[in-house]
């Protein structure tokens, strides 16, 4: 007997209705589900979908801006930050937002956040220029792994701008970024070493820094390289690679290497002389802000050296040369204008320029510029001044400018026989020979000393042989 009862029941198996799969929501239309109930991690998510087209959604940074808000106002620091990324280069440019945005991220313990407001604090390209608050940013991203804004803020400790300088912790900073992969922070890092500023003078380790950095490709630190391997500090003297440095650095826009090229062709050093050919690389180091440049190429001009002589236009480039920070040219220019050479004389103008230059750091300015002071023949006198600006000189090593000290100490309104004696000491000890002679007769006669004619005999031969006629008339009848 057939059994009717199997195909039967197949037949109701295959008619009953089968269970559909459960319905799964993209990816997207999830987040958003999740976004709305205050999941701002689910909102970052989403708004990264829209900003990249990714996960089966279009593009649309209009879309994408509002989730990160959404995020960025749900207290998620680096929704803020993908936000202000977007004000700063979107379409819908907005930079004062985009600052607020920063700063709430930076707020909220993203060091990136805190790094681009440094960037643009010091910048001053994108908001006004305030180095404070540039610094204070870096510091905190400093302390947060970005190691850029460590030497950021380094170099800032470095220049003492806007901060006091602090060298040993400049050091430490550029040391750490530098460390820490940030190449550029390498270079000032190894010109403290080379002059042993905040750190342990170390010539050999600096100019492995420079090389290590030039061969990463950083101009500046090819030209620092080049550098050292023209004075021989550091590394054997290279005058020909130096110049190949110098070369590569000039037709890399690096105007201090064009510089360099021109004084290797000026001194014959890595290059052969060729004047013209100086003074064309001068001129183009001058051209790209170099203030040494211009003051060389001033000097070439001055003297018809490479160039036509044209003392008028040198005048013009020394006082180019001070403007773009070069002291000598400040003095230079001081020095026409006092002299009336290739300008009507002008004393005051001489005054203010030997003023800047010491302003900037020239001992050669301070000293022509106390010497007016004292003279007070076409200024007005100020012997005080004079006096505090022989001392910066003397403290210097300058000395010239200890023998012009003690002298303020022998004038009879400011007498006083022992500030004079110990200058004119120093003085002596750096071969003036007229401050041998002062201490020779502080020993003959026994004025704040012991008198001890062996002692006075001695000083006023070594006098004698730094050409000071009347210490040798001294020591010939001493010796009677």
């Amino acid at each position: 007997m057939v059994n009717v009862l199997l195909p039967l029941f197949g037949l109701i198996l295959s008619a009953a209705p089968t269970q559909a799969p459960a319905k799964v929501d993209p990816p997207a239309v999830a987040l958003k589900k999740t976004c709305d109930k205050g999941a701002a991690a689910d909102c970052l998510a989403l708004a990264g979908m829209y900003a990249a087209g990714a996960e089966g959604v279009q593009k649309d940074l209009d879309k994408a801006s509002g989730f990160y808000k959404k995020a960025c106002e749900l207290n998620l620091a680096p929704a803020c930050l993908e936000l202000a990324g977007i004000l700063r280069t979107g379409p819908k440019k907005d930079v004062p937002k985009a600052i607020v945005l920063l700063q709430k991220a930076c707020d909220g313990g993203v060091a990136d956040g805190c790094a681009q407001l440094g960037g643009m604090y010091q910048a001053g390209k994108e908001t006004e220029k305030h180095l404070g608050h540039a610094a204070e940013s870096f510091d905190r991203a400093c302390q947060g792994g970005i190691v850029a804004s460590c030497g950021a803020l380094g170099a800032m400790l470095f220049e003492g701008v806007p901060m006091a300088k602090d060298l040993a912790k400049a050091a430490v900073l550029l040391q750490k970024a530098c460390e820490g992969g940030h190449g550029e922070s390498c270079t000032p890092l190894a010109q403290m070493l080379r002059t042993g500023q905040g750190v342990a003078k170390d010539p050999a380790k600096a100019v492995a820094l420079f090389r290590k950095s030039c061969e990463a490709g950083g101009t500046a630190a090819c030209y620092e390289y080049a550098l050292s391997l023209q004075r021989g500090e550091g590394a054997a003297k290279d005058g020909a690679k130096a110049l190949e440095l110098f070369a590569k650095g000039c037709e890399a826009g690096e105007p201090r290497s064009c510089h360099g090229i021109g004084l290797a062709h000026k001194d014959g050093s890595g290059a052969a002389k060729d004047p013209a050919r100086a003074a064309e690389e001068f001129k183009k180091s001058c051209d790209g802000g170099v203030g040494p440049g211009c003051y060389e190429l001033a000097l070439a001009t001055s003297a018809g050296r490479g160039v036509r002589a044209d003392l008028a236009r040198a005048m013009f480039l020394h006082r180019d040369a001070c403007t773009k920070g070069d002291a000598r040219g400040c003095v230079e220019l001081g020095q026409l204008f006092k002299n009336g050479r290739g300008v009507t004389t002008n004393v005051s103008q001489a005054a203010a320029l030997f003023k800047e230059s010491c302003d900037k750091g020239s001992i050669d300015g301070c000293g022509r510029l106390a010497a007016m002071l004292e003279a007070g023949e076409t200024i007005p006198r100020d012997l005080a001044q004079a006096t505090a600006l022989y001392k910066h000189d003397c403290d210097a090593g300058v000395a010239q400018e200890c023998y012009n000290l003690a002298r303020q100490y022998q004038r009879n309104d400011t007498r006083d026989v022992a500030q004079a004696a110990k200058y004119n000491k120093q003085a002596c000890d750096g071969g003036i020979g007229a401050a041998c002679h002062e201490v020779g007769l502080l020993y003959e006669t026994g004025t704040t000393v012991p008198r001890d004619p062996a002692k006075a005999l001695a000083f006023f031969q070594q006098a004698c042989a730094a050409k000071h006629e009347p210490a040798c008339e001294k020591a010939k009848r001493m010796k009677r």
